[in-house]
């Protein structure tokens, strides 16, 4: 009620249309003129969402978006399902360290400008970012152009610097600054692109030109911009096996399917993705660092049924060929675990390691006790050692189980969501 009141503006029939991505777009300016006044006595926001109805996440996330804040949504929020992940969220959000009445700004050299921010902050100037309340799970980009006067130095300087109060009161400034060489070799450049980092920026790019565009723009970027810097790479560098494959140096050999897992992410996946579970994903991932967005991207899979306990097992390929019923497979997007058991998995193994191994309905992991066996101690050092604050539970599925096509799904490698296979990917860039 009142001014912020939010109506039900849900559209199933605009997925997958053109128009869907105004069903992204906030309903209201309200909660982003309440959000400039939070900033403005430094207050940041995190946003808690419990409802199985539609939200309207798309404007309530203005309230985080322009104070430095999260949004979060646990849809249809139940205790025994969800309170566990709400409690390690909510206390690593209060037990974290913050900086606090914080203001960023970004100075580069003669020759270039900042062309564009992203992350969650107020603008307050060209390139000053007012963040009340800043912490390591936060990241901020920002693309640069060449100004019109042109490049007249041999270098390029960059330099940013955060002012912020520590919790004892101390108030600090960091300062970060980075000169890079400018060159007219273009092997030069091929030779120091960070795979990663190009597709956190793309994955930051994209999502605000959803807002800004459409959907088939934003998917278009991320498939010219990767496919016409691979081509040209092979055009430059005579990187042709005697095969005719595309060989690509260790710094650019992920990037094909980084590419790929962009395009099928939730985030963009030209699929009838319901449009408060799409706010969710870019609410949540625009603000990520490097190491979540790269999770979610390519997301890691690992065999879980025959750990030594001395190290990390060895992860797999993304791909339908590495998957058989003698195996026990952990998927892990970084918010989310999938757990895949084939049918002939041995029977003692499964039932120290699952409740309700042998019957017909849901199983899960058991809980973890002084007493337990060391295959479940096992596995739990794995799940462990990657879950971050932001995993929100465990799925299993078995071979042959209709949820089974979630677990493959997240093989990027295979032709999936209407999107290439990566073997055909590569074909279609060798193609001239």
């Amino acid at each position: 009620i009142g001014n912020g009141r939010l109506m039900n503006r849900d559209n199933p029939n605009l997925l997958g249309k053109p128009d869907e991505h105004k069903l992204l777009l906030p309903a209201t300016d309200y909660y982003k003129e309440k959000a400039f006044q939070f900033s403005h006595v430094q207050i940041t926001i995190d946003v808690y969402l419990f409802s199985c109805h539609y939200t309207d996440v798309a404007t309530l996330n203005s309230l985080a978006k322009f104070t430095g804040g999260q949004t979060n949504r646990f849809p249809a929020y139940f205790d025994a399902k969800d309170g566990e992940e709400l409690y390690r969220l909510l206390s690593h959000a209060l037990t974290r360290e913050q900086g606090w009445e914080s203001v960023i700004r970004v100075r580069v050299g003669k020759g270039y400008k900042v062309s564009d921010f992203f992350g969650n902050f107020r603008l307050r100037s060209t390139d000053l970012l007012t963040v009340p309340c800043i912490d390591s799970d936060k990241a901020y980009a920002l693309q640069l152009a060449v100004d019109e006067k042109g490049v007249s130095t041999p270098s390029l300087s960059v330099q940013s610097a955060l002012l912020y109060t520590t919790s004892f009161g101390e108030r600090r400034i960091r300062v970060h600054t980075l000169c890079v060489p400018v060159t007219s070799f273009t092997t030069h450049i091929y030779q120091s692109v960070n795979s990663s980092v190009l597709t956190l920026m793309l994955f930051k790019q994209a999502i605000a030109m959803v807002i800004s565009s459409s959907f088939d723009k934003a998917r278009e970027h991320i498939r010219q911009s990767v496919t016409a810097l691979l081509r040209s790479y092979s055009y430059t560098s005579n990187a042709y096996s005697h095969s005719q494959t595309l060989q690509l140096p260790e710094n650019l050999n992920t990037l094909p399917l980084q590419c790929l897992g962009l395009l099928k992410h939730e985030a963009f996946r030209d699929r009838n993705v319901p449009s408060d579970q799409r706010a969710t994903i870019h609410s949540l991932m625009y603000p990520m660092g490097l190491g979540n967005v790269e999770i979610s991207v390519r997301p890691r899979l690992i065999p879980i049924h025959n750990l030594d306990g001395k190290s990390m097992p060895e992860e797999l390929q993304l791909t339908a060929s590495v998957v058989d019923s003698t195996s026990v497979l952990l998927l892990d997007n970084g918010r989310h675990f999938l757990v895949r058991i084939g049918n002939r998995v041995d029977p003692k193994w499964l039932n120290k390691v699952f409740k309700d191994a042998d019957s017909k309905k849901s199983i899960k992991i058991r809980d973890y006790e002084e007493n337990s066996p060391v295959e479940l101690e096992r596995v739990y050092q794995v799940l462990d050692s990657i879950k971050t604050p932001f995993h929100k539970g465990t799925t299993i599925v078995r071979e042959g189980d209709s949820d089974e096509l979630l677990f493959f799904s997240g093989l990027i490698q295979d032709r999936s969501y209407g999107e290439q296979s990566l073997a055909e990917y590569m074909q279609f860039i060798v193609r001239r």
